[in-house]
C-alpha cells in the first residue's frame, strides 16, 4: 500500500512592521513647548500686573501723606503769619525766610553749587550747602513725610518796613472784599496796575517716603 507523499509545506513568515517615522511625536512636543511657553508667559504677565498694582498703592500712600504733611505746614503757617516769627530763619521748624534758587529739592542734580535737602538726617552726605527740614512724622499706614518751608524773599527780616530793601514773591492784585468782577480785565478801572497788598507767598516741600523705598516729592506755594 502506497502512502502519498506529501508536497512542500508552505511556510507564512511573519509581516514586519513597518518603520516608525516619529511625526506624531514631533509635533507633540512643539505643542507643549509651545504650551510650557504660553504659561510662562502668562505668570509673567500676571506678577507684572500684580507688581504695578502694588507699586501704585505704595504711590498713592505716600501722596496722600505728603499732602497730609503740607497741611500740618499750613497750620504751622498761619498762626505766625503777620508775625515778627517769619522774618528770620528757624531751621528747627523746617523754616526758611529767604528764598534759595540753587534748591535741589530731590538732590537728583549735578550742580556743584546747588542746596541740597537734609531728608535722611545724614547732613547731605557731607554736601554743603545743606537746608534742614521738619523732625519726620510717621503718618497713616506708616509713611513717613518731611517738610520745608521758604518764604518767596530775596533775604531776611520785614519786607514791610520803610527802609527795607527786600523783594518778595506777591500777587499782582489783592482784595479783602467780595467782588462780583471775577478777573475780568476793564482799561478804566485798572487793577492790574493797582498797589498790592503786604501778602507773601510761601513754598512747601514735601518728601514721603513709604513701602519698598516708595518716594514722593511735592511743591506747594501758598500766600495769605
Amino acid at each position: 500500500m502506497h502512502r502519498p507523499i506529501p508536497g512542500p509545506v508552505a511556510h507564512r513568515l511573519p509581516a514586519w512592521p513597518r518603520a516608525q517615522r516619529g511625526v506624531s511625536l514631533m509635533f507633540s512636543l512643539i505643542a507643549l513647548v509651545g504650551l510650557s511657553l504660553a504659561a510662562v508667559a502668562l505668570i509673567r504677565a500676571v506678577n507684572t500686573g500684580s507688581g504695578i498694582l502694588g507699586n501704585l498703592g505704595f504711590k498713592q500712600d505716600s501722596l496722600l501723606a505728603a499732602d497730609d504733611a503740607t497741611r500740618r505746614a499750613i497750620d504751622w503757617l498761619s498762626p505766625r503769619i503777620g508775625t515778627a516769627a517769619l522774618h528770620d530763619t528757624l531751621s528747627t521748624g523746617g523754616y526758611y525766610a529767604a528764598n534759595v534758587a540753587s534748591l535741589d529739592p530731590t538732590g537728583n542734580g549735578t550742580a556743584a553749587t546747588r542746596t541740597l535737602i537734609d531728608w535722611d538726617d545724614n547732613n547731605c552726605g557731607g554736601h554743603s550747602p545743606c537746608l534742614k527740614p521738619f523732625a519726620t512724622q510717621t503718618l497713616a499706614n506708616g509713611v513717613q513725610a518731611r517738610y520745608l518751608i521758604l518764604r518767596l524773599c530775596s533775604g531776611t527780616g520785614d519786607p514791610s518796613a520803610a527802609t527795607s530793601t527786600l523783594h518778595c514773591a506777591r500777587p499782582m492784585t489783592a482784595s479783602l472784599a467780595t467782588t462780583g468782577d471775577s478777573g475780568s480785565l476793564d482799561y478804566t478801572n485798572p487793577k492790574h496796575l493797582s498797589t498790592p497788598v503786604q501778602t507773601q507767598y510761601y513754598r512747601i516741600l514735601v518728601r514721603a517716603k513709604g513701602a519698598r523705598n516708595t518716594l514722593s516729592f511735592t511743591d506747594t506755594v501758598v500766600h495769605y
